[in-house]
């Protein structure tokens, strides 16, 4: 028997991924990870979080459904397992939602423009990596999502 996790637990037990956690069990973004994976998460860290402002915040929690923050916890996550050591050399990379991640290793490992902080936390469908902000997808700004967040 293995001592590891699946990603939602893992999420779940640590206290700075908190927020997300939250976030996509009131969204459903969670149901994503009923399939058997494996999976990579980019994982805001509770102070990624903090940086939105709280009307914006509350506009995503009181949407009926939660559309637009279920699109944007999905662009957080690859139906596959990429290590820290391979995004940079994997470039790009398409989230559940559609939407493209772009990887760069200039002084640190960035998924899109964010620091890529805890690395290859593993887990029993896939691997976590904590981010230091919130991944706003291009295209999500013409659905309402994206780079307004932010």
């Amino acid at each position: 028997m293995t001592d590891k996790l699946n990603i939602i637990e893992t999420i779940a037990k640590l206290d700075k991924f908190s927020t997300f956690s939250r976030l996509l069990g009131t969204s459903g973004a969670n149901a994503v990870f009923s399939g058997t994976g494996p999976f990579t998460v980019f994982v805001p860290t509770n102070d990624a979080f903090g940086k939105i402002p709280d009307s914006l915040m509350n506009e995503l929690l009181n949407e009926t459904g939660q559309v637009k923050l279920k699109a944007l916890l999905s662009y957080h996550i690859l139906p596959t397992k990429i290590d820290a050591v391979n995004l940079a050399t994997v470039k790009t990379a398409t989230a559940v939602s559609g939407q493209d991640l772009v990887f760069t290793d200039n002084g640190g490992i960035k998924v899109n423009k964010s620091n890529v902080q805890a690395r290859n936390i593993e887990a029993t469908n896939g691997v976590i990596h904590a981010l230091d902000t919130i991944l706003t997808a291009p295209a999500a700004a013409a659905a309402g999502v994206g780079n307004s967040i932010l």
